[in-house]
């Protein structure tokens, strides 16, 4: 299971007010509903894919104590950096950030748009938008209105790259040639991308809020405060000025990224928890039957 997010306080104002009403009364209503349709309260165990989940189960489940909690993965095998970066070669080049995933109102791309705006009246950069989705002509329009289209002298190329949607196998060629993933979403349940950009060895600017939080440290990325709309954007910039001028410390952070995903969140290691999980859920139910024949 998934979900439980809110807005951070100072973007509640992005989500729509039936949408916050319905939530709120399914919450309030959510003891009752698991009386009426049973079924995880029949459940010898459910699986939360973060603390967030399990926080929003109502207490009638969390009281059984059946709640397992089970995080994100990264397949190692897909994505894995083969290229080795030159930090010489990288000194010498701008920095390319990406940022890949829908282009939709909560993934806050416009305030990245904002932020380049910042960031380039201090150092050279260049930004790859990987994805698609109903926001991106308005995008496209703001990145041209902020004069973020046109070509820097420095590379001839545009600072804003809108590429659009990718197969997997190009995403993971797309953060190969990155630099820096940067994620600004403000209602992310998961964000499995910023595990593919850790094992990829690439430093991750993200939102603290949501799943992020539970990827990342200042180990191997930059979290960034949505306490309000000014502040992020404003935050966001100076994130991005600061890997864009210290190569050294991205090439640490990757490494650290790299290392944390690697032991902590390689798919083939979840696997063999989740198997323990099955196992001991199906011995446990086989107790509890054995008990209810015997009475």
């Amino acid at each position: 299971m998934n979900g439980g997010m809110n807005y951070p306080s100072g973007f509640e104002y992005m989500e729509k007010k039936w949408v916050s009403q319905t939530v709120n009364l399914g919450r309030s209503f959510a003891n009752l509903m698991n009386t009426l349709i049973p079924g995880k309260l029949k459940a010898t165990t459910l699986l939360v894919a973060n603390s967030r989940t399990r926080a929003a189960l109502p207490t009638i489940l969390k009281d059984k104590n059946i709640i397992e909690l089970v995080e994100n993965g990264v397949d190692l095998s897909i994505w894995q950096n083969l290229v080795k970066k030159d930090n010489n070669q990288q000194v010498k080049k701008t920095t390319k950030f990406v940022y890949m995933g829908r282009l939709v109102d909560w993934k806050a791309i416009d305030l990245l748009l904002l932020a380049a705006k910042k960031v380039i009246e201090q150092i050279p950069i260049q930004i790859d938008i990987v994805g698609d989705g109903n926001e991106r002509e308005k995008l496209e329009q703001l990145a041209q209105s902020l004069g973020l289209t046109s070509e820097q002298e420095s590379s001839k190329i545009s600072i804003v790259q809108f590429v659009g949607w990718l197969s997997q196998s190009d995403c993971a060629k797309q953060l190969q040639a990155a630099d820096v993933l940067i994620l600004p979403s403000l209602y992310e349940c998961g964000g499995a991308v910023v595990l593919e950009a850790m094992a990829m060895g690439i430093p991750v600017i993200a939102t603290n809020w949501g799943g992020p939080v539970d990827y990342l440290d200042e180990s191997c990325g930059i979290l960034v405060e949505p306490s309000s709309r000014e502040a992020f954007i404003q935050e966001l910039a100076s994130a991005m000025i600061k890997l864009a001028s210290n190569p050294e410390l991205c090439q640490k952070m990757g490494k650290a990224g790299y290392e944390k995903v690697r032991d902590q969140f390689d798919w083939e290691k979840k696997v063999d928890v989740i198997l323990d999980i099955y196992r001991d859920s199906i011995d446990r139910y086989a107790k509890e039957e054995t008990t209810l024949d015997a009475d």
